[in-house]
């Protein structure tokens, strides 16, 4: 995290591979970049030419391509994928083949040795390699891991996280078994969990299945996989968390993480990929202490806004990919310890994150424990 690289005055050049769903998520985030000379938007690659017409008439300026190859191959310095899960390490590979930094949505491979051998490659070619989700870029979040870290709330023993949705109607790789609902879903608590308490040592887990059968894209799956998953997490510091992800939640409203220490209780609104500030309990205060969200335009896509500021400053990004590879090891671990009905070990752990604000202004609000409300979140 400390590597310093030369600073860039000119613009980066952006291209993206995928045209799906979350493309303009990562528009957004562009259109932020590109007024201010920090960016320039490259060649988007959409293999289904059906859907062209439609992209152009929503963004006149688009430079549509249809393979892959033609992204790469341009002259973009980084390169966002957004296909499907599969698909990830190939194009990962090739971009990084081509010298190209890599900005790759959730989950990075199916497993941590194929990631590993990506992260080598990155590394041994000396490109930047951002690996989905980029909670921990958050400001929401580092201001939450900054008090958590100063022991506002004692030594963290338990921890819950929950995230989901009621599936998709248009992506059959969501219930098809190449991704479970905890690497597509319940990633994103995995990570936040373990930037704030830490490296994950055994795992238990089990799945099943809530909504048989699934209709994708006008055909019935009869028998769709596991769209429930229950984990519960030994951390190294020996706290204990448990994480819910499932494509069968149609709605919730509760925090996104609630943390339980000797001293206190810290409790994240919203969902880490939307943090919309937290709530802390002190013994000592003896009442809610209410923190706004901080920044709240930062967007989930925003790991491509740390990519450009980190090349343009000359500095390594807020990331430790070696936390990525922790991640898909407890995803394999998890996936093992269903099957198997029983606790399975993780054996890695990952390099320190310092993700303390250098000086951000936290708004703090007190309420007395009766008169707390919690914003609502439905998803």
């Amino acid at each position: 995290m400390n590597e310093r690289r030369e600073p860039r005055r000119n613009p980066i050049g952006i291209g993206i591979i995928g045209a799906g769903n979350v493309l303009w998520a990562y528009f957004q985030v562009l259109d932020r970049l590109v007024p201010r000379g920090q960016a320039i938007e490259g060649p988007i690659c959409a293999r289904r030419r059906e859907i062209w017409p439609d992209l152009r008439s929503r963004r006149p300026a688009i430079r549509l391509v249809a393979e892959p190859r033609e992204v790469v191959e341009s002259d973009v310095e980084v390169v966002v994928i957004i296909t499907p899960p599969e698909s990830h390490p190939e194009l990962t590979r090739l971009a990084l083949e081509k010298g190209k930094h890599v900005v790759v949505e959730k989950p990075l491979a199916a497993t941590r040795a194929e990631a590993e051998a990506l992260v080598e490659l990155a590394a041994s070619r000396g490109l930047i390699l951002l690996a989905a989700p980029f909670v921990q870029t958050a400001p929401t979040i580092r201001a939450l891991w900054g008090l958590i870290h100063d022991g506002v709330i004692g030594r963290i023993h338990s921890a819950r996280g929950l995230y989901g949705n009621a599936g998709s109607t248009w992506a059959h790789w969501y219930h098809d078994g190449k991704v479970s609902p905890l690497a597509e879903l319940g990633i994103y608590n995995l990570k936040t969990l373990t930037a704030l308490i830490g490296p994950v040592t055994e795992v238990l887990a089990s799945d099943a299945v809530a909504v048989r059968p699934r209709h994708i894209g006008g055909i019935e799956i009869t028998d769709p996989d596991p769209d429930v998953s229950h984990v519960i997490l030994r951390h190294d510091s020996g706290a204990l968390s448990s994480v819910v992800s499932s494509s069968a939640i149609q709605h919730y409203r509760r925090p996104a993480l609630e943390l339980y220490g000797t001293d206190g209780t810290a409790n994240l609104l919203g969902d880490d990929w939307d943090p919309r500030g937290f709530e802390i309990w002190r013994n000592e205060a003896g009442c809610w202490e209410h923190y706004e969200p901080i920044e709240g335009t930062w967007l989930w896509a925003d790991g491509l806004t740390e990519m450009v500021l980190a090349l343009r400053e000359g500095r390594a990004p807020l990331a430790e990919l070696t936390q990525d590879l922790h991640l898909l090891e407890i995803i394999e671990a998890a996936e093992r310890a269903t099957k198997e009905r029983k606790t399975v070990a993780v054996a890695s752990r990952f390099h320190p994150l310092d993700l303390k604000p250098d000086a951000l202004q936290v708004r703090r609000d007190h309420h007395h424990i009766h008169d707390h409300t919690r914003p609502a979140d439905e998803q």
